[in-house]
């Protein structure tokens, strides 16, 4: 990671509305020494976008009351440039074209590589 873990200052937003799945994606960037917050859907990371400046969003597609193809779209019309991983269950090439069309920066899907994971990060994080 370039000097992702010497920035405190770094945000990342994970956007998942299963609890289990939010503990596992903590666990995995751990150590990389940034401040994470927890939105269980898209109405919440909508809410955490207008009070907060994140470096990265990792938002999973289905969740309830609000999916993350809807967030996106929402949180691009305000404004909002940060870059987006798409991190859903749905594995198929066609998944992964809809989430870039839509707008979102990049795609990975569930069960998460974690060495994939980070090149993402590495390379969305400026």
């Amino acid at each position: 990671m370039k000097n992702l873990k010497n920035d405190r200052r770094k945000k990342i937003l994970i956007v998942e509305g299963e609890e289990s799945n939010y503990e596992l994606l903590r666990a995995m960037l751990r150590k990389m020494e940034v401040e994470l917050f927890w939105a269980q859907n898209g109405i919440q990371a909508i809410e955490l976008c207008e009070s907060n400046v994140f470096s990265l969003i990792l938002m999973d597609i289905k969740m309830p009351e609000m999916n993350g193809y809807d967030a996106l779209k929402i949180i691009r019309n305000r404004g909002i440039e940060t870059p987006i991983i798409a991190q859903t269950a749905y594995a198929r090439m066609e998944d992964e074209n809809t989430s870039l069309k839509m707008g979102f920066n990049a795609y990975i899907s569930k069960p998460i590589d974690r060495t994939k994971l980070f090149d993402l990060i590495d390379t969305l994080i400026v």
